[in-house]
This record gives C-alpha cells, sequence and structure tokens, in this order.
C-alpha cells in the first residue's frame, strides 16, 4: 500500500490494499474531563512521531494523568534481554522525553517477556506522568534496548487533560 499527499490541502489518499495501522493511534471515547489516546502496535511497527499527520498528537499544555502499557504478546529478542520505554516527542523527532510516559524500568525483560505476562498491565511512572507536557505537541515514540525483537505485541493508553 502506498500513501500520497495532495500539496494543497495535506489530505493523503492510499493505493493499493489498505491494512489498518493502529500504531500511529487514535483517539478513544473520554469521560468529558479527561480524554484517552490509544496505539497498538506489534515489535515490528513500533510508535514513531512523523510529519505524515497521521499520528495521534497529544495538544500542547496537556497533563498526562496516566500512561498504561498492556502486553498482549510477550516480548523477545534473539539476544539480549529486552527493554523498552515510551515517551513523547514532536512531530519532528525533537526529544520532549524519550521514556517520560513508562520508563525502561517500568518496561524491562521480566516484566514484559513471558508467556504469563500476556493481559498484563504496566502503569507508567515517567517525569511526565502528573505534569504537562509543555509548549509542543507531543506524539508517541517506543524506543527498544535492543535491534533484535523477534516478537512481541501491546498496546499503550494515555490518559490527559488539554489545556485550556
Amino acid at each position: 500500500m502506498g500513501f500520497e499527499t495532495d500539496s494543497k490541502r495535506g489530505v493523503q489518499s492510499h493505493y493499493g490494499p489498505r491494512v489498518v495501522n493502529n500504531s500511529f493511534g487514535g483517539r478513544l471515547p473520554g469521560n468529558g474531563i479527561t480524554k484517552l489516546a490509544m496505539w497498538d502496535f506489534a515489535f515490528d511497527q513500533l510508535p514513531a512521531p512523523g510529519t505524515s499527520n497521521m499520528q495521534q498528537v497529544i495538544p500542547a499544555g496537556s497533563t498526562i494523568v496516566s500512561a498504561k502499557f498492556v502486553v498482549d504478546a510477550a516480548w523477545t529478542s534473539a539476544g539480549a534481554a529486552t527493554t523498552l520505554s515510551v515517551g513523547l516527542q514532536q512531530a519532528d523527532g525533537t526529544e520532549i522525553d524519550n521514556n517520560g510516559l513508562l520508563t525502561d524500568a517500568n518496561l524491562d525483560d521480566p516484566v514484559i517477556e513471558d508467556a504469563a505476562d500476556v493481559g498484563k498491565i504496566v502503569t507508567g511512572t515517567g517525569d511526565l506522568v502528573g505534569v504537562s507536557i509543555g509548549a509542543a505537541d507531543g506524539e508517541l515514540k517506543v524506543t527498544q534496548s535492543v535491534d533484535d525483537l523477534t516478537a512481541g505485541q501491546a498496546r499503550v493508553l494515555v490518559e490527559y487533560i488539554t489545556a485550556s
């Protein structure tokens, strides 16, 4: 499948079979005060910021209420132990805080690598939880400690309050 961006309107068209890519994220219904964004991804399609306007954005000035990582399939690699971290970057890749939602201590190998971990919900303790993300819009960035991941599936849920 390919994408083409209209230069005047910035609208994207697709060609070929369309597969839903939830790693870009999306908004879920909130409770009116808080908003909830979710990213659903696999080991070979980790969320990253981009300039395609497809990524879910957490608006500038928003306060992160909570961040959760749901293990849908155990994370494994061919070599070293797997550690992930989850944070926010601007669309151009400028770091807001690369482990500001879920730190590598939250998502290290004993927490996410066993079959018994499937269904586990890990609550983030990063520096952005409970505070404002700052003056720039944030897009999710999942960073891996090893480049040889062989399996893994997860969802990240971020609850936030927008600035008034």
